[in-house]
C-alpha cells in the first residue's frame, strides 16, 4: 500500500533522507522518462531515457594501477585500455607531466633564488625612464613606506581600505598662505539620464561645510545646486541663522507647510481675543477678556451670582441657570393653603402649577409672601403630590 500523489513534489533543495529506490524484478510498464528503478534481479540501478531503461552503473567497472605511471580501466563491454602517464622536469613548454618531487625541487629552488635576491639588493632604484610598469601574477606588498613625488596619482580599484583614521588634505605641511581652493571630496555619479559630479567638504570662500549636486570644479573651487542631506539626529552646539535662505525675524517659529512638505519661518499673528507681542526669542500671547463686542477670555458665574443676575462680565452655567428655577410637588390631601420656599431671594418670579395626573395646567391663588417664599392656596385640599409648582426669576 502506498500514498499516491497525482503531483510533483519540491523538496526546496532540501535532503531526501533515508529514502529507498522501488525494487521491482522486472521493468516496471509505461515508464516516463527520467524513471527510475532498482532490479533486484542484476541488483542494479536503472533509469528511463525516453526509450529504453539504461544501466546507471555504466560501462566502468574498475580503474587500476599496474605500475607508478600506468592505469589500467576495466570495461565490462571491453575492450580494457591502459594509459601511461609521461613524467619530465618542469621546464617552460614541456608536455609532460612533472612528479612531485620534481615540482618541489623546482619551488624550492625558486624560492632560493628570490630570497638571495632581495638580500642583495636592499634598495631598488629604477633610473630615469619614461614608463615602468611593475607586473605581478599576485599580490604586490610593499612592506614599508610609500612616497609618490608626482602631479596626478591615479588608482584603478573597486575597493580601497586605508587603516589611517584621518585623512589630510591640502598638503603635507601648514600653507603659509590662502590658496582659495575648496577642500574635501569629489565624486562623479549618474542620475539616470546624465553623468554628474558631486562634492562635499569645506567652501573656503563661505567658511562652511557644503553638499553638491551637478557640481563644477574650477581650479578646485567648487560651485553648483546644494544637495538634501537624510540624516537622523542633529546635535546643534550652535545656532540656526538662516532658513530658506533668510534670517529670522522676532518671533518668528518653524512651522510645517504641508503643500510642499516643507518647514519654513513663520509668524504668529494676533486674532479676536488674542493679543501677540514678538520679541526677541520669545512670543507672549495674551487673552483679551470677552464682552458683548469683543470675543475673548470669559469667567462663569458662581451660583449666587447666576442667583443675583447682576454681573454683565460673568457667564451662567447650566447649573447656574438651574439655581434661577425651583420645582416641587406639594399637596397632602387636608392643607387648603400651603407655603413654598423657593429661596430666589426675589418677588419678581413667574410661579405656574399643573396636574400631576393630567399634566393639566391649574390655577389657585398665588401670594409671594417673601423674596424667598410664596403662599399657594386652594379651595380644596389636593391629594398627596398632586400639584406640580414651577417658579422662575425673572431680572
Amino acid at each position: 500500500m502506498a500514498v499516491n500523489y497525482l503531483s510533483s513534489i519540491d523538496l526546496n533543495k532540501n535532503e531526501l533522507q533515508n529514502a529507498k529506490i522501488h525494487v521491482l524484478a522486472t521493468a516496471p510498464s509505461n515508464p516516463q522518462e527520467g524513471q527510475i528503478y532498482y532490479n533486484s534481479s542484476d541488483n542494479k540501478l536503472y533509469f528511463y531515457d525516453g526509450t529504453s531503461f539504461v544501466d546507471a552503473s555504466g560501462d566502468i567497472k574498475s580503474v587500476g594501477t599496474s605500475t607508478s605511471s600506468t592505469l589500467t580501466i576495466t570495461d565490462s563491454t571491453g575492450p580494457n585500455p591502459s594509459i601511461a602517464t609521461v613524467t619530465a622536469a618542469v621546464t617552460n613548454g614541456s608536455t609532460a607531466l612533472a612528479t612531485g618531487d620534481q615540482i618541489y625541487d623546482f619551488v624550492t629552488a625558486s624560492a632560493t633564488s628570490i630570497a638571495s635576491l632581495g638580500a642583495i639588493a636592499s634598495n631598488v632604484t629604477i633610473g630615469n625612464a619614461a614608463n615602468v610598469t611593475v607586473s605581478v601574477s599576485g599580490d604586490l606588498t610593499v612592506p614599508g613606506d610609500l612616497t609618490v613625488n608626482g602631479t596626478t596619482t591615479t588608482v584603478n580599484s573597486n575597493t580601497v581600505t586605508v587603516d589611517d583614521p584621518v585623512f589630510t588634505l591640502g598638503g603635507d605641511t601648514a600653507p603659509s598662505s590662502d590658496d582659495n581652493k575648496d577642500r574635501g571630496i569629489e565624486f562623479r555619479y549618474h542620475d539616470g539620464s546624465n553623468p554628474k559630479l558631486g562634492f562635499f567638504g569645506f567652501d573656503d570662500s563661505t567658511g562652511n561645510f557644503t553638499f553638491l549636486t551637478s557640481a563644477t570644479n574650477s581650479s578646485e573651487v567648487f560651485s553648483g545646486t546644494k544637495g538634501n542631506l537624510d540624516i537622523n539626529n542633529i546635535n546643534l552646539a550652535g545656532s540656526i541663522t538662516t532658513i530658506d535662505g533668510a534670517a529670522p525675524t522676532n518671533g518668528q517659529i518653524l512651522i510645517g507647510n504641508g503643500s510642499n512638505n516643507d518647514m519654513q519661518l513663520g509668524t504668529i499673528t494676533a486674532g479676536e481675543g488674542i493679543d501677540i507681542t514678538n520679541a526677541a526669542g520669545s512670543i507672549t500671547i495674551d487673552a483679551e477678556d470677552a464682552s458683548d463686542s469683543n470675543k475673548g477670555v470669559v469667567e462663569l458665574a458662581t451660583t449666587a451670582e447666576a442667583l443675583a443676575g447682576t454681573d454683565t462680565s460673568k457667564v451662567v452655567t447650566p447649573a447656574g441657570l438651574a439655581a434661577r428655577s425651583f420645582s416641587s410637588s406639594i399637596g397632602d390631601g387636608s392643607a387648603t393653603s400651603i407655603t413654598v420656599t423657593h429661596n430666589l431671594n426675589s418677588r419678581d418670579v413667574i410661579i405656574q402649577l399643573y396636574d400631576n395626573s393630567s399634566y393639566d395646567t391649574v390655577f389657585a391663588d398665588v401670594v409671594r409672601t417673601t423674596v424667598d417664599t410664596a403662599t399657594i392656596s386652594f379651595t380644596t385640599a389636593p391629594a398627596s403630590g398632586d400639584i406640580r409648582v414651577l417658579v422662575t426669576k425673572i431680572d
